[in-house]
């Protein structure tokens, strides 16, 4: 832990770094399955706090939890790293482990001041072709000087990037969520950078032209050392540009494949449910892939929308329908047989739901489903599912 900042953290006034949900100073801005990421005000600065739940993970990560190869201790290691090896990378404060909680971490870093990811700011400036050219300097000169040193952030997309102002309209570029970095003894490897770059443009391929993204790569190589091997010059951006294409591509049939799995978990795109009286389901709460299908006029809903909602409909109240654009499928299994097959195999009602969003995960268009039901009677077999798709006008 940082000397200057020990009492800060750890005096009478400081929080409880586990139990931050109690704690109003705190505010929760992401959250996964064993992770929640907290911004807490101490004083006139703020902390983030990502707090680890180690019976959440599975067997393997409790594992390497235990071992000190969890993704905490990875992270602490790495800002540990960049520090030494002068990457702009947010820095890490402190790793806290709870006994109590068998194993249950915490990792404070700090914040930087008037930081925007670098998502946003293309978003904001990318019309403006002098910010444009400024994002794009300040990023290529992360890149080439994190590899340079032989640190290579392996999730390098813009989320991961906090960008700064500076007082000459430039733009100051630094690393953040560091654990699944990899650091070499001399220059990061060809294919190492390859692949983090393949991630970055696999953000920017839909968001910048192709003159901004050749411009990046041509400063990105400038600034590296020994990058170019002796009598390769006049082949080489061909060969580099055919592994980008490669990388990224592997890229988004691993990110389609990590969409997918998140298909059936509570988490910030999807949701289950459980109505009572046998029914249960999942539904969407927003769409993930607004950039590519924006389909406006589908809004987000929360569990509670839903809940009441598919209330009625379910219970099978008089006049009750869905409204809002919706349309709803009801079918039933025919025989003991097709409901065995149902039960064991999935409803047709969720594998048409799976079958869509895999789809659109890979930017395939395909019809939007928003939710399925299935409803199980007292044998434990399937007897009903229903499907709620958009209708052909849409929501109004």
């Amino acid at each position: 832990m940082n000397g200057d900042r020990q009492g800060t953290l750890t005096d009478h006034s400081a929080p409880n770094w586990f139990e931050l949900d109690r704690d109003p100073r705190a505010t929760l801005v992401k959250t996964s399955h064993f992770r929640r990421t907290w911004r807490v005000r101490l004083g006139d600065g703020e902390i983030f706090a990502k707090v680890f739940d180690a019976q959440r993970v599975n067997p393997f990560s409790r594992i390497t939890h235990r071992l000190g190869l969890g993704a905490a201790q990875r992270e602490w290691r790495a800002s540990q790293a960049a520090q030494w090896r002068g990457v702009p990378a947010v820095r890490c404060l402190a790793l806290g482990v709870e006994r109590k909680r068998r194993g249950a971490m915490v990792l404070l870093s700090g914040a930087l001041p008037d930081a925007i990811s670098l998502s946003e700011a293309w978003k904001r400036g990318a019309s403006c072709r002098a910010t444009a050219l400024s994002l794009i300097e300040a990023v290529a000169r992360l890149f080439a000087s994190a590899h340079n040193r032989g640190f290579v952030h392996r999730d390098a997309h813009p989320s991961n990037i906090l960008m700064k102002s500076t007082d000459d309209a430039g733009w100051e570029a630094s690393y953040v969520d560091l654990q699944g970095a990899r650091f070499f003894n001399n220059t990061a490897s060809r294919r190492c950078a390859v692949r983090s770059l393949a991630q970055l443009d696999h953000f920017f391929q839909r968001r910048a032209t192709r003159s901004q993204r050749w411009r990046f790569l041509q400063r990105y190589v400038s600034l590296r050392r020994s990058f170019f091997v002796r009598g390769e010059r006049r082949t080489f951006y061909r060969r580099l540009l055919t592994s980008i294409a490669g990388a990224r591509a592997a890229h988004a049939t691993a990110l389609a494949r990590q969409r997918d799995r998140r298909i059936h978990r509570n988490g910030k795109y999807f949701a289950t449910i459980s109505l009572g009286n046998g029914w249960k389901g999942t539904f969407v709460l927003r769409l993930e892939r607004r950039h590519v299908f924006p389909e406006s006029g589908v809004s987000d809903r929360s569990k509670r929308d839903w809940t009441v909602m598919l209330g009625p409909i379910v219970n099978e109240v008089d006049g009750a329908s869905l409204g809002h654009g919706l349309q709803m499928d009801r079918s039933r299994p025919a025989g003991t047989w097709t409901r065995l097959l149902w039960s064991l195999a999935g409803s047709p009602q969720r594998k048409e739901f799976n079958q869509s969003h895999r789809l659109r995960h890979r930017d395939v268009p395909a019809s939007l489903i928003l939710a399925y039901l299935e409803h199980r009677g007292r044998t434990g077999l399937i007897d009903e599912g229903i499907l709620v798709r958009v209708s052909a006008h849409g929501e109004s």
